[in-house]
Order: C-alpha cells, then sequence, then structure tokens
C-alpha cells in the first residue's frame, strides 16, 4: 500500500493550523507548526513501511 501524504491548511482567525492525513485512512493531530505536522508524518511513514512495500529489482533476469 502506498501512502500519499496531505498536509491540510485548518484556518482559524488570525492563525493557520496544519491537519496532516494520508491516503491510507490515518489522520494526524492539528497542531500549530507545520514542523510538528511533519514530524507526525515521518512517524506515520516508519510504523507503516515495510520491505514488503519497496520494489526490488532482480538480480538476474531469467
Amino acid at each position: 500500500m502506498s501512502h500519499r501524504i496531505e498536509v491540510r491548511p485548518v484556518p482559524v482567525p488570525e492563525w493557520v493550523l496544519h491537519w496532516p492525513q494520508c491516503s491510507c485512512g490515518w489522520r494526524g493531530d492539528i497542531v500549530r507548526t507545520r514542523p510538528l505536522a511533519d514530524d507526525q508524518v515521518n512517524e506515520h511513514l516508519a510504523e507503516n513501511t515495510t520491505t514488503h512495500d519497496v520494489a526490488q529489482p532482480t538480480l538476474f533476469d531469467s
């Protein structure tokens, strides 16, 4: 399963919050800064990336 991440802006009066969301259905916490949202994204991807998610090239063609 691939993970497409989008950090959506959540406008509030005189401020913009950030809400990370993934195509797999994961929703992060709404936070005050983009770096905090990016930290959540990195944690989500680290927890959900396994070796079978990455295509491995073959060493020898048959």
